[in-house]
């Protein structure tokens, strides 16, 4: 058995899984959110154990949430379960991207505006540390630019400490196409999962796709050269489960965050033109997450 943990308002990303590509393995899966696994008595949770747990949304926990958490993990892991992803070990995307900028592994800084600094290098764009919605503005390429969107943030009362100043490093190919790839890692299993190419530095969705970007994309799904490269991010980032989103500059993996509940079965996925690579995707998914289920 595999227990999915997930926050409160965000099961749907592996509920939309087992609801339609992961169907074969809902008799496996358990999703449980961490308010209901931390107040259930602990025989509640007697025919989970010993098992599987992946402890999703690090990024969205609060301390107090990742404390009690940390707590389960410990008795879950004395009871003899398998466990993913540490609620309080397990570096968030601030952590990650200064760890790899200051190895010299990204080329880009980010520092937290609670700093009280201004940055080094412009330009820059603010984001939320928290959460996935991507970019809060448009590039800022001085300081009073910098000024004015730091005082719109106060404005709009969102939290200085989750908010981040992030350097722009501009990752476009030599067509002036900008590139992100995504891949799961599950367990100790590498599996590539999606291509978006944009003309746009935002990179949320692909805004184009032709048959030349769907060969490239699975080409990376057949051949992934850079899987040494993942591996390194998620053992560098003290995890064992979720999505990393990259780019390349020149050669170089780019790192831009690693999404601890990251949607698995996408709409962009499910598109019926994409069903070369939902075939690729899925198959492997469900491999990689048997794999984990100690009744395998």
């Amino acid at each position: 058995m595999i227990v999915f943990l997930t926050s409160t308002d965000h099961g749907y990303t592996i509920g939309d899984y087992l609801d339609g590509p992961g169907a074969a393995l809902a008799d496996r899966i358990v999703h449980r959110t961490y308010p209901e696994v931390l107040a259930a008595a602990p025989g509640d949770l007697a025919r989970f154990v010993p098992g599987t747990w992946i402890f999703s949304d690090i990024e969205r926990m609060q301390p107090a949430m990742a404390t009690a958490a940390a707590r389960l993990w410990s008795a879950l892991e004395k009871a003899g379960c398998r466990l993913l992803n540490h609620p309080t070990r397990a570096l968030r995307r601030y952590e990650l991207l200064r760890l790899l900028h200051d190895r010299g592994d990204n080329g880009f800084d980010v520092q937290r505006l609670t700093d009280r600094r201004e940055p080094r290098r412009w330009p820059v764009f603010l984001r939320r540390d928290d959460n996935h919605t991507g970019a809060l503005t448009p590039l800022l390429h001085t300081p009073d630019a910098y000024r004015e969107a730091v005082a719109d943030i106060e404005r709009r009362n969102w939290p200085h400490q989750s908010t981040i100043a992030v350097e722009f490093l501009d990752t476009a190919d030599a067509d002036g196409l900008y590139r992100k790839y995504g891949a799961f890692q599950i367990g100790e299993t590498i599996v590539p999962g999606h291509m978006d190419t944009s003309r746009n530095w935002v990179v949320k969705d692909a805004d184009l796709d032709n048959a030349d970007e769907r060969r490239r994309e699975l080409a990376f799904l057949d051949g992934n050269p850079w899987t040494a490269a993942i591996r390194a991010a998620f053992r560098m980032a003290r995890l064992d489960y979720g999505r990393i989103d990259f780019s390349l500059h020149g050669e170089r993996v780019v790192v831009w965050e690693i999404n601890t509940n990251p949607l698995i079965a996408s709409p962009a996925s499910l598109r019926p033109d994409r069903s070369e690579v939902a075939e690729r995707l899925f198959a492997r998914f469900a491999a990689a997450l048997t794999a984990l289920d100690p009744a395998s």
